[in-house]
């Protein structure tokens, strides 16, 4: 009876996984990538709870019943977040973009910071760029990170890094897959996700 619960969930999820497609200006246009990406974006309504989130867009308000979710960041209400649904009305992936929002690095044995500055508009920054690496964008694609770059001089083509998020605090991002990490730490400021807000 329970197997049968199991596979009635996992059916329907399958089977209405047809969501509304909304278009956010966090999303790199440029990036090549093999897939659709489903996620909705918008901002966290002052209703939301654990089991109920509450999500307005640009031109609508949507209510999502969280379902064993992935909650990859801590959001707020007024967070930018990312949903990604999993049947109707229901979501199991919620990534706080606002969290991301941060200057990410190392510091060498110099305590000198390296790394890059995640931006508004899909924009990344580097910091302190002591790899000859050039960054060219930033995206999410059903909740993981991508980020277009190329190698500087050795490469004038530009690669697409689709990642899972593996952790995001205040603190701490890491990104990569079940076997490969990459791990940076907050190296600076929150940068500002201040955008026209929405009309009521």
């Amino acid at each position: 009876m329970v197997l049968l619960l199991v596979l009635a969930m996992t059916y329907s999820c399958d089977r209405f996984r047809q969501p509304k497609l909304i278009i956010f200006d966090t999303i790199c246009t440029d990036t090549l990538i093999g897939e659709a990406d489903q996620a909705i974006y918008g901002t966290i309504g002052d209703k939301s709870t654990m089991q109920t989130l509450i999500l307005y867009t640009y031109d609508d308000t949507m209510v999502f019943r969280l379902v064993n979710p992935q909650i990859i960041g801590r959001y707020t209400v007024g967070d930018r977040v990312a949903v990604v649904p999993c049947g109707e009305a229901m979501a199991n992936r919620v990534v706080d973009i606002t969290s991301l929002m941060q200057e990410w690095g190392t510091r060498d044995s110099l305590k000198v910071p390296h790394g890059f500055a995640i931006e508004a508009d899909g924009k990344i920054r580097a910091i302190n760029n002591n790899t000859g690496r050039l960054y060219h964008g930033w995206g999410l694609v059903n909740g993981r990170f991508v980020i277009n770059h190329n190698n500087g001089k050795a490469r004038t083509d530009t690669i697409s890094d689709t990642m899972d998020i593996l952790k995001l605090t205040p603190d701490s991002f890491v990104i990569g897959d079940s076997i490969h990490a990459l791990r940076y730490g907050c190296i600076g400021e929150k940068i500002s996700t201040s955008k026209k807000k929405r009309r009521r």
